[in-house]
């Protein structure tokens, strides 16, 4: 069987999730120090903050870390990443609450949330390890980014 559009995107932001855990928690600790996971369950929203229940350890999705790096933007990653990546994070926070509210993702949707996902997991600033998206749909030519409001 084949893979549908909201799959694809999904497994992307598994793989954004995957690619920017270590980063966001290198950046949190270096500007936060101790205080890093109490300033992290305060950038996410309150039916979020169950994640942060294990001292040491939080249990990240993507809605979440995006959420740390949008609302901690200006005093941590600003540092590192440039308003390209920003574009990105917010770009990447409307992808994934489209997934989870299972909206559907045309081909041009899920080609453009599988690039945005791509340059993000790429960024090396961002990831220590390469992380590669899934395959977009097989098509003989790739569309432009241009159609974002397309549904199938």
């Amino acid at each position: 069987m084949a893979i549908s559009n909201h799959e694809r995107v999904g497994k992307a932001l598994d793989l954004v999730k995957d690619g920017l855990q270590p980063f966001v928690e290198r950046e949190m600790k270096s500007q936060h120090a101790q205080l890093w996971i109490e300033e992290a369950r305060g950038a996410v929203s309150e039916s979020q903050s169950h994640l942060f229940k294990r001292a040491g350890e939080p249990q990240w999705d993507a809605a979440s870390l995006l959420a740390v790096m949008w609302n901690q933007w200006q005093l941590v990653f600003r540092k590192t990443l440039g308003q390209a990546e920003r574009t990105l994070v917010s770009e990447l926070r409307d992808v994934r609450n489209r997934w989870a509210h299972q909206n559907p993702f045309s081909s041009d949707d899920s080609y453009r949330a599988l690039d945005s996902s791509s340059a993000y997991a790429s960024t090396s600033r961002c990831a220590r390890r390469s992380v590669a998206p899934p395959a977009p749909p097989s098509k003989a030519r790739r569309p432009a980014h241009s159609s974002r409001g397309a549904k199938s």
